[in-house]
């Protein structure tokens, strides 16, 4: 015995009824889903903001935030304090980038 109705008027509505209930929640996993890529990607910004990054030049390097678009290369991050020993090193030639200014990120040099 089934607990469907037998008629298929009522087989219809149930049917009908179950679609949009299928439709709802595929937009709620649609949306969701969304919501977990744009969380990923604030994640991904966030890290990469809190590290530097180094241009290479010839006569002088740049030093850019992780999430600058000036310099888009990702070779390698350097951590807070790899930037404070390259700007210190009169040899290398660092600069920060004036458009990015993760000088200022960086905070006091003592």
């Amino acid at each position: 015995m089934s607990d469907l109705p037998p008629d298929v008027e009522r087989l219809e509505t149930l049917r009908t009824w179950h679609q949009m209930t299928l439709d709802r929640i595929d937009r709620a996993l649609v949306a969701a889903r969304q919501r977990e890529e744009e969380q990923q990607a604030r994640r991904e910004r966030a890290a990469a903001e809190s590290r530097f990054k180094v241009e290479p030049g010839l006569d002088q390097q740049i030093i850019h935030r992780g999430g600058c678009q000036k310099w888009t290369g990702t070779n390698s991050y350097l951590d807070r304090s790899e930037v404070l020993l390259a700007i210190g090193d009169n040899a290398l030639n660092v600069q920060p980038c004036p458009i990015c200014r993760p000088d200022t990120a960086l905070g006091p040099q003592n």
